[in-house]
């Protein structure tokens, strides 16, 4: 009996934080967080240059394991390209 009384609240709660985005159960103010940051790739190797929408699309892309690869490389200012191949510049 407790434990279906649980399974009950369980749900409701659950229920009542769809498509909320915050752990106080409020959603997102229009407008809140950081906006997606434009990179240009350039690959020496094919000697392409693509832009992306933000660091985590162009890691996806190019099957980066994160974003923090790109996001280090442009905030340490690197002159040698990641991997010999890539270089990063934001737009």
């Amino acid at each position: 009996m407790v434990k279906i009384i649980a399974m009950k609240l369980k749900k409701k709660i659950s229920d009542s934080m769809v498509g909320n985005t915050n752990k106080k159960g409020k959603p997102k103010t229009e407008g809140s967080g950081k906006p997606s940051q434009q990179i240009e790739v350039t690959d020496s190797e094919l000697n392409i240059t693509t832009n992306y929408n933000s660091m985590s699309e162009a890691a996806r892309v190019l099957n980066f394991p994160s974003h923090i690869t790109i996001s280090d490389f442009i905030k340490n200012n690197q002159k040698n390209p990641y991997k010999g191949r890539y270089t990063f510049k934001k737009l």
